[in-house]
């Protein structure tokens, strides 16, 4: 008894964690097949057809990164960051969430045959957007802080602070780009 109990404790230790390994911005513009700037303007969780819980996010693309996409792009993300109203809830450690008139730069996943999408490596492919005086600015989260730090351009130092301008940004991945089609 005491071990059976043991190996459960174990398991739901296990998966109430979710370990990703952390990537650089290469490795992430190289894994999406879709990125882009853009604005959240809906965010719906609910059941899809299958039953399983799933959070359906539209932007608004404002400027397309990567891949091609025409208007605006709603993804099916696996789990919800609030209950149902029959009370269930499903998180997926890791996953982002989203809120309505968030802007960020967005690296997506292809579609599984369920129809699910997510950013690269989880939260890690998500780049929230913030003003400052008319400055659009990236900033760093506990998930993209490696990213971000791997962000280096010629004519100028590393970012030293949590925020980088989103042009240096948008011009780090265009040539991130512009390599991966050169290979």
């Amino acid at each position: 008894m005491l071990s059976t109990v043991g190996v459960l404790i174990a398991a739901v230790t296990a998966t109430s964690a979710t370990m990703t390994m952390q990537l650089d911005l290469a490795q992430i513009v190289a894994a999406a097949g879709r990125a882009f700037v853009g604005r959240v303007v809906a965010v719906h969780a609910g059941r899809d057809q299958a039953g399983i819980p799933s959070t359906w996010v539209t932007f608004t693309v404002d400027q397309v990164v990567k891949g091609t996409l025409h208007g605006d792009v709603t993804i099916k993300q696996f789990g919800t960051a609030t209950r149902l109203e029959d009370g269930s809830l499903l998180r997926m450690p890791g996953l982002p969430t989203y809120a309505v008139g968030e802007e960020m730069v967005v690296f997506l996943s292809g579609e599984s045959e369920a129809g699910f999408s997510s950013p690269i490596g989880l939260a890690q492919g998500k780049f929230p957007i913030i003003r400052h005086a008319g400055h659009a600015m990236v900033a760093a989260t506990a998930e993209n802080a490696r990213a971000l730090r791997s962000v280096r351009r010629l004519d100028k130092p590393p970012p030293t602070t949590a925020e980088i301008p989103l042009n240096d940004f948008l011009d780090q991945i265009a040539q991130l780009v512009a390599q991966s089609n050169r290979q």
